[in-house]
């Protein structure tokens, strides 16, 4: 499997450097030439990881890398490789040194030296030094450290994988509930403990938003109520609007705040935030009724719209780059100046998670513009971005027309629940197809038998690094949910196994993720849970069908899922019981528990508020006395 970068392993010329650095650094691609020419030459490689938006790394650029005597050193004594962390999530992975730019010195093998992140010129050519007479005295020595290192770094991950065991009981389809309740109750645990009561959000500087934890507040507040669930997600949403991460001119969250306040922002805005960032929205404004968060998230569409939707290639754009000076001028004002670099590249996994989003936003809003967006964008990643024998893609550059890096577990996990996102808003069972096949390649090129998928197919002896698994426990938390949403969508008991095989594969670890947890414990609770079922079937001409249908998709009952039916269809599914269906009509079941059926909004409305009523019952958010750890 080919996972070499657009470029060919040539030299590249990054976006964003200055022209002189441009004409200077001989930088490398990720790719054989360079490890071939670091091993003919015994030079150690440096390893420059930035991003397009990072500010960071374009005042690394624009000093250290622009510094004559550092670009001599460098060209003489190392073989600079230059990756994009958005690019490239994998090598990231594996070689981040604690943010953005990250410089690593690398063995030709490919194993970390030492490094750090932004090291200004002077500093930078006292390290370049320090490394360069090390490894002259004794490369060997070297080598061997190095690698040594990344062995019981990797020989961990094994025993991670090797030891989780599956305690899932098989006989009556019931689930082991000690360790979910466990994860559940810690995970809420620290939700509460670290919430900030003054400003919202979590911690105190620098804050970024935590998707997880809110979401699991909410879903803590659904199925828990109590005013302090309500005012974690709302306080924090009010708070992030109305300060300065928000931007009130364009629209749009930037990435995150440097204070505990909200009030000074990282400037760049990335699409994955903005996606996860309106689902949030769009969930507070179902959860409360309140138009403040309908409002909201009119305008973060109004955003990504005006700024990142590429129509010409029926994608979204990835990140719009730092501009504190552009950022602090109002509307005006920034209309006679240039705005920030978008990267144009198509990023898979973050479009995938917006049309998920869009999808949301057109029966929430009830604007089905924003359906017909969705499915244009999906369409496009299915045309251009699968393979049956690869998966999904990473990116599409601009400007090329093949797409790269193929088969990461992020895309397959984000793209999936795009698809069955998709399945349920539409009934087009090309879609459900589409995602049992991405389900497939999941489960023969990145999972064991037992446990977590890895981020990437390893099928031969890759460069660095590569061929160590890694096991990202946010992807893996996607990928349950996506396996969650299969097994109600399918009937298919094997998709809810795996699921909870994932689950198992992180509980020795969990705790050590903190607040982090809250994403596993999210899909650990729709493992635990099932997915509720509501059938809306009726002939496709019937006028009640479509308000039953978006009043079953708007529902907020997690974990659920929408089957949209022909009665003649009914069969496809094994629901025989479909097939005489004269009036649109919505079936709505929990587990083997199925309700009456309901033949219009308000009988359907008042069936979900029996669903959360009976879930109640066993609710497993429960918060424990703090643990501490």
């Amino acid at each position: 499997m080919d996972f070499k970068e657009d470029n060919k392993d040539k030299r590249i010329i990054n976006k964003g450097i200055s022209p002189d650095l441009q004409s200077s650094i001989n930088w490398y691609s990720w790719g054989n030439e360079a490890f071939e020419k670091a091993k003919a030459e015994n030079k150690p490689i440096l390893l420059s990881i930035s991003g397009s938006w990072c500010h960071w790394c374009h005042v690394m650029d624009n000093t250290t890398y622009s510094d004559k005597q550092v670009i001599r050193t460098i060209n003489r004594d190392f073989v600079p490789i230059r990756v994009d962390t958005d690019r490239r999530p994998d090598i990231n992975a594996r070689y981040n040194l604690g943010g953005w730019p990250t410089t690593a010195f690398l063995t030709p093998e490919g194993y970390i030296i030492t490094g750090a992140t932004y090291i200004p010129p002077e500093k930078m050519l006292a390290s370049m030094e320090e490394v360069t007479e090390l490894y002259r005295e004794d490369p060997e020595r070297i080598k061997k450290e190095a690698r040594i290192r990344d062995s019981k770094i990797s020989g961990e991950e094994e025993n991670f994988q090797r030891k989780r065991k599956r305690t899932v009981a098989r006989g009556d389809g019931a689930l082991e509930t000690e360790t979910f309740a466990d994860l559940l109750g810690f995970a809420a645990d620290k939700v509460k403990e670290q919430y900030d009561k003054e400003y919202g959000g979590f911690g105190s500087s620098p804050k970024f938003p935590m998707f997880e934890a809110l979401e699991l507040a909410q879903v803590a507040y659904l199925y828990q109520g109590g005013k302090d669930w309500r005012e974690i997600f709302e306080h924090t949403l009010h708070s992030m609007y109305s300060g300065g991460i928000y931007d009130p001119e364009e629209g749009g969250f930037f990435r995150y705040s440097t204070t505990r306040d909200w009030s000074i922002p990282h400037y760049e805005k990335m699409l994955e935030d903005n996606a996860r960032m309106l689902s949030l929205l769009l969930t507070s404004s179902k959860l409360t009724g309140d138009e403040f968060f309908a409002a909201a998230a009119r305008d973060v569409l109004r955003y990504l719209e005006n700024n990142l939707y590429l129509p010409e290639r029926e994608g979204w754009a990835g990140s719009q780059d730092a501009d504190e000076e552009y950022y602090s001028l109002p509307l005006d004002e920034r209309q006679k100046r240039e705005k920030p670099r978008i990267d144009r590249t198509i990023y898979v996994s973050w479009n995938a998670l917006l049309v998920r989003s869009l999808f949301k936003a057109a029966v929430i809003l009830a604007e089905p513009r924003w359906y017909a967006l969705a499915m244009k964008t999906l369409n496009m990643l299915k045309d251009r971005c699968f393979s049956r024998e690869l998966g999904m893609a990473h990116y599409l550059a601009e400007g090329e027309n093949e797409a790269q890096i193929w088969g990461l577990l992020e895309d397959q996990a984000a793209m999936g629940l795009a698809l069955t996102a998709a399945y349920q808003h539409s009934g087009d069972m090309k879609w459900l197809d589409m995602a049992r096949e991405l389900a497939s390649f999941c489960l023969k090129k990145l999972a064991r038998e037992e446990g977590a998928f890895r981020d990437r197919p390893v099928e031969k002896e890759e460069l660095g690094k590569l061929s160590r698994p890694v096991y990202d426990i946010e992807n893996n938390s996607l990928c349950a949910n996506w396996f969650v949403e299969m097994a109600s969508l399918t009937g298919e008991e094997a998709y809810l196994e795996k699921g909870a095989d994932i689950i198992h594969a992180f509980m020795d670890k969990y705790r050590g993720h903190s607040l982090f947890s809250a994403g596993l414990a999210l899909a650990a609770f729709g493992v635990r849970e099932r997915g509720a079922v509501i059938d809306v079937v009726g002939p496709h001409n019937d006028p009640g069908l479509l308000p039953l249908h978006s009043t079953a998709l708007a529902a907020f009952v997690p974990p659920k899922v929408v089957r949209l039916l022909e009665p003649e269809k009914a069969a496809d599914i094994d629901r025989e019981e479909y097939a005489g269906i004269k009036e649109a009509s919505a079936f709505a079941c929990l587990g083997r528990h199925c309700f009456e059926p309901a033949t219009d909004p308000g009988q359907l409305e008042r069936i979900i508020d029996k669903m959360v009523k009976e879930r109640r019952a066993h609710v497993l958010f429960t918060v424990k006395e703090p643990s501490g750890v």
